[in-house]
Order: structure tokens, then sequence, then C-alpha cells
């Protein structure tokens, strides 16, 4: 039998040197939505807090990867789509809607907003370790 992540591992992009992976783009939420597809029940409080944050557009995946910022939302239609895509996809609990737009994002950024990532490396890398400490206090109090 098949665990989920091995379902998705042909589709990952085998890293080049000058693309980022999504789990560089955008490293809370990669790391979030592996949980949410392999730990973390469909009916869980957590999920019902990360959909809630997809739907604000600083604190999405996309909002993320601009440095928990929403000033894509009127500077890139597709930054805004893949950011409706996500939290759609995690709504309706769509893993593969999710993988591929994993994908779609990450190809999206390398092409067009990869100079983003090295403006805003020294922010995301400080709030990724303050959502992360209150992340991992928040899964230990719902276990």
């Amino acid at each position: 039998m098949y665990t989920k992540a091995s379902l998705y591992e042909n589709r990952v992009h085998p890293k080049s040197s000058n693309k980022l992976q999504f789990s560089e783009i955008s490293p809370m939420w990669s790391e979030r939505l592996n949980q949410a597809r392999d730990d973390i029940s469909p009916f869980a409080l957590m999920r019902s807090r990360w959909y809630h944050e997809l739907t604000i557009s600083s604190a999405c995946v996309v909002g993320e990867a601009y440095g928990f910022s929403s000033s894509y939302v009127h500077k890139c239609k597709t930054c805004k789509e893949l950011g409706m895509q996500f939290m759609y996809y995690f709504l309706i609990h769509s893993d593969s809607g999710i993988e591929n737009a994993k994908l779609d994002f990450e190809d999206h950024w390398n092409k067009n907003h990869s100079e983003i990532k090295t403006e805003n490396e020294n922010k995301i890398k400080g709030d990724v370790n303050s959502h992360s400490q209150i992340q991992s206090c928040s899964l230990s109090l719902n276990s």
C-alpha cells in the first residue's frame, strides 16, 4: 500500500541550481499543507484556523512568498488566482489540487518573481520561526 506522500513524489521537479522549490518559496505553508495532508483530521480545529489564514491575502501561501504582504493582490493576477486555488483546494480537501497548485505556483514564481525572495528572505525566516513556534504549541495543545 502507498502512503499519501509517496503518491506525490513523482510530481516534484528535481531541484535545479537557480530554481526555488515550493518549500523555499513558502516554507511555513509548505509544512502546513504537508501536515494537513498527512497528519491532521479533516475535522480538526487546526484546519479551520489554517483555512481562515488562507482567506487573508497577507497570511496565505502567496502572501508568505511576498514577505507576508498582500501587495501581490493588485500587482499579479496569476498570484492572486493561485492564492484562491490554494484556499479552494484546502477547503474541499483536494490533495491533488493542492499539489498541482504548488507546482503551478513554483513555476510561476521562478519565471516571474524570483527576485522577491531575496528581498524578503530575512523577514520570511523570522516570521516562519515565530509561526513555527506558535504552530508547535498549537499542535501539542490539540493532541
